[in-house]
C-alpha cells in the first residue's frame, strides 16, 4: 500500500513524539516526520491491536440519498469494506457494521463500539446538496460530548474533533477533493459511540462532476485510503492511551 511509511514509525520517531505529549498539536509534526521516512515493513501488531468500528451507512429499507444513478447505502457499503481492507493491511483489527444489504439502526451501531471496546469508530456516508447543485467536496462530522461510558477508554474526555481533523485532512490530500472542514454534530452513530468517532461525507452525489468521481473504484480507493490513513495518524497520536502504539516497532 501507499501509505504503508504513515502507519510504521520508527522507534527514534515515536520517542520524539511522546516527548511532544502526543497533542493535537503534534498531528501535523507526526505527518510530516512520517513523510520524510522511507517504506517500511507493515507494523507487527499483536492480538491487543486497536480495534477499530467501519459502519457503512443505511442499509436494507434505508437507501440513503439516490441521485445521479447513484444509491448511497450502496456507495457507502462499497467504500466501507475498502477502508477496512486499508485498515487491515496497516495490522489493525476491523469489524464492520454491517457487510451486505441489511438495515441496523443507529443506536446498535454505535454499541458496537462498546460491546467491542473498539479504539475509534467510522462511519460512512455521502452527501447531498438538491438536484442541480455544483456544491461538491469532502466534510468529517463528530460530536462535541461524549457518552459516560467514553470514560472507560481513556482518563480525560474523548476528543473526536482531534480525530475528525486527521481524517478530514488526510482524505483531502489523498483525493485532492474540496476540504468543507470538520463540524460539531450530535449525530446519534457518533454522539453514542464510546470512543471517538467521527462520520465521513465522501463527496457529493448531487454533483454530476463528483458523482463521476466516485463511481471510479480508482477513486473510492483513493477515499479509502485516505479515510485510513487519518484513522491510524490519529491513533499513532495517542500514545498514551490503551497502550495502541506499544508493539508498533519490533
Amino acid at each position: 500500500m501507499k501509505f504503508r511509511h504513515l502507519i510504521t514509525l520508527s522507534a527514534q520517531t515515536i520517542v520524539a513524539f511522546a516527548a511532544l505529549g502526543g497533542s493535537a498539536a503534534s498531528l501535523v509534526w507526526l505527518e510530516r516526520q512520517n513523510a520524510a521516512l522511507p517504506a517500511p515493513a507493515l507494523p507487527r501488531w499483536d492480538e491487543t491491536a486497536p480495534l477499530i468500528i467501519v459502519d457503512a451507512g443505511h442499509g436494507g429499507h434505508d437507501g440513503g440519498a439516490v441521485a445521479n444513478d447513484i444509491i448511497e447505502k450502496n456507495l457507502a457499503l462499497d467504500l466501507a469494506r475498502k477502508v477496512k481492507h486499508e485498515l487491515e493491511a496497516a495490522g489493525l483489527r476491523v469489524r464492520t457494521t454491517r457487510d451486505s444489504d441489511i438495515f441496523l439502526p443507529l443506536e446498535d451501531r454505535a454499541a458496537l463500539a462498546g460491546k467491542h471496546q473498539a479504539a475509534a469508530f467510522v462511519s460512512v456516508h455521502l452527501n447531498t446538496d438538491g438536484a442541480g447543485s455544483d456544491a461538491e467536496g469532502i466534510e468529517t462530522y463528530y460530536a462535541d460530548s461524549a457518552p459516560l461510558s467514553a470514560r472507560q477508554f481513556a482518563s480525560k474526555p474523548v476528543n473526536s474533533a482531534d480525530f475528525a481533523a486527521a481524517v478530514q485532512r488526510m482524505v483531502c490530500a489523498t483525493t485532492k477533493a474540496q476540504n468543507r472542514g470538520t463540524k460539531a454534530r450530535s449525530y446519534a452513530v457518533v454522539a453514542q459511540a464510546p470512543c471517538p468517532a467521527v462520520l465521513v461525507e465522501c463527496g457529493f452525489i448531487t454533483s454530476e462532476s463528483e458523482a463521476a468521481k466516485l463511481k471510479r473504484e480508482s477513486y473510492r480507493d483513493q477515499v479509502a485510503q485516505g479515510i485510513a490513513k487519518g484513522v491510524t495518524l490519529f491513533l499513532q497520536a495517542q500514545p498514551a492511551r490503551r497502550g495502541i502504539i506499544a508493539t508498533a516497532v519490533k
